[in-house]
This record gives structure tokens, sequence and C-alpha cells, in this order.
């Protein structure tokens, strides 16, 4: 969120000259179309899914191919970086390694070691290392829904609407007391808690960063510590700890740990979770 305040910021003032202090910059008209998208000269690229394709690619260089019509610059950010599947790298490739007067390009990522190389080593590194939650939290005065806005701001990069993450919060809950409660045997419901709700990869990948970070809240909890991210959860998380002794929840942490790795390869979403709870009870 501090990366693409800071990065918005950066392409205004790039894109646009028109205005010499705060009070004009706040009601430039060409700034809001940038800020709205309706700006030509500025493209956004998103996955689609696990990945961004060469089709994305193509299609900017053919877009950026053509002159500029509001502005002697353009500019475009490339939105997790990491998921460029090898074609679409190899074609941003060429793309950075011959690039036109004019052309900014930014790529965002939270995890720059699994951008190719080749492609980091043409671009300039600035690390915004105090986008922290507590930060945020704090920087936008935020007092209600905390959990929410944290799993917002950490998990979704804010892509999801508030009415979507309060069920998916209360979804993943439900499903680890019930795991809690019947051990080995939720897998007798885990239709209803698990596979009719988190259907598609993505969101059982979301399912699994968040419950990282439940279980490390309920160490936290059974420490005496902090809790970080399920603050309006803490009677869940004194139960679940009350029915785990440290070392049940750094394993059960731990296996968590390893299945996050695994998803992002082709594994059988319905069998995923059968796996977890089978392991989580030898």
């Amino acid at each position: 969120v501090y990366a693409e305040k800071m990065i918005m910021s950066f392409i205004k003032a790039i894109l646009c000259k028109e205005h010499m202090n705060m009070d004009e910059y706040l009601e430039c008209h060409k700034c809001k179309r940038i800020d709205d998208g309706n700006y030509p000269e500025l493209k956004k690229i998103y996955p689609d899914g696990q990945y961004i394709k060469k089709e994305e690619i193509d299609n900017l260089q053919k877009d950026f191919s053509t002159k500029s019509i509001e502005s002697d610059k353009k500019a475009y950010i490339i939105y997790e970086a990491e998921k460029l599947n090898s074609n679409a790298a190899n074609g941003l490739l060429k793309f950075l390694e011959e690039p036109s007067d004019g052309i900014v390009a930014i790529l965002l990522t939270r995890n720059a070691s699994q951008v190719l190389s080749t492609i980091t080593s043409r671009c300039q590194t600035i690390r915004f290392n105090n986008s922290k939650v507590e930060d945020y939290i704090l920087v936008n005065k935020i007092e209600k829904n905390i959990t929410l806005h944290k799993l917002s701001f950490s998990i979704f990069n804010e892509q999801k609407d508030e009415e979507y993450l309060n069920t998916f919060i209360d979804s993943l809950l439900k499903f680890w007391k019930k795991y809690e409660e019947n051990g080995k045997k939720t897998i007798l419901y885990e239709k209803e808690y698990y596979l009719d709700i988190f259907k598609d990869k993505d969101e059982v990948i979301n399912f699994i960063k968040c419950s990282i970070l439940l279980y490390r809240d309920i160490i936290n909890f059974k420490l005496g510590r902090n809790v970080l991210y399920f603050n309006d959860n803490l009677d869940a998380l004194k139960k679940i700890s009350e029915n785990n002794d440290i070392d049940r929840l750094l394993y059960k942490l731990d296996i968590l740990l390893k299945k996050e790795k695994l998803i992002r390869r082709n594994v059988n979403l319905n069998m995923f979770i059968d796996g977890i709870i089978i392991d989580m009870e030898e």
C-alpha cells in the first residue's frame, strides 16, 4: 500500500506537469484520471489467475509503439511481477533491453527472488521497508474491523471488498474451530466448511497464508505476546490455545508452512486439505 501510493505520486509527477502546489495537485483533472485508470499513457498489468501471460506483454508493447497523445512520456506498472510466466518474462526482457525514449517501467513484487534474474538485473530495486501492517493501521487511523484491514493489507493487497473479506475470515475461523474440535473427523465436514467455500487455487493459497497468520497469532497468545493479525478474534485464539500445548501448535504451524510451498505446484485441491488434516493429526 505504501509502495502503491509512492509509485502513483511518482507517476503523476512524470506524466502531469500542470500543478505547481499541493492544492492544484489535489484538484488536478489529469491526476484524477490517472488515479481512476482513465489516462491513455499509463497501463497497469495484473495477473490473470496464477500468471501474467505473454499476450499481456504483447499488447503492452503494441500500445506503447504509438506516439503519446497527452504527454511526452508513458508509464506501465506490472503488479505481482513474480507471476510473469516464462514467455511473458522473456517478452518483457526484450522490451527492457531495448527501451524507447520516454517510457517508464515499474514492476511491483513482494517476492523479488522469484522474478527472473535477467529482469531484476535491468531494473533499479527499491525496497519499501516501512510497509508494515501496524504502521498501516496507525496511519489510516483504523479502529474497527482490525483483522479485516490487516489481512486486506497483508494478504489480499486491498483487491477484495469488505463483504468478501468478512465472509472469507468467518469461513476460515469456522473451519479451524471445527478442526480443533474434531481432529481427523473434520474430513467428514470438509465439503461444508471448506470445499464449498475455497473453490479455486487463488482462494486456497490465501486460505493457507491466512491460516499461517492465524496459528502464529495462537502461538503469540499462548506465550502472552502481542497478537498481530486476529485482534478481533481473541476468544477463538484463547480456545484453540487452551486445546494445544506449545509444541503441538508449533508442529501444526510447520505443517502449514510446508503446505504453502506445495500448493504452488499442480496439486489436487480436493485432496490438499485432507493432507493437511492427516499430517496435523499424526
